[in-house]
């Protein structure tokens, strides 16, 4: 992750994006991250379009990697969002080497 108390990239696990993802979309819903339910489908939080703009490009910048916004509306939950984070990572590291 870059920036914002971020880690650096090849070190990012699944935990730390979906806390990342808990993170942006409790300040979204003002709600407290513990109340996210990681395995809650996004769209039970009212995602949509618009919201999952912002939520990608905030998560974009705290992971330091260009994230889709249909993964957002395609991948039901924080925990599926945060693996193909972590995948996208992976890769990105991989194509570098």
């Amino acid at each position: 992750m870059s920036e914002r108390g971020a880690v650096p990239v090849a070190t990012v696990t699944e935990q730390q994006v979906a806390d990342q993802l808990s993170q942006l979309l409790a300040e979204l819903l003002e709600l407290d991250p513990d109340l996210i339910d990681r395995e809650v489908p996004l769209s039970a939080y009212g995602i949509d379009s618009v919201t999952s703009t912002w939520l990608t490009g905030e998560l974009s910048e705290r992971c330091g990697v260009a994230i889709d916004r249909a993964v957002l509306l395609d991948r039901p939950s924080v925990a599926e969002v945060a693996q193909d984070v972590v995948a996208a990572l992976a890769a990105r590291g991989r194509a570098a080497s």
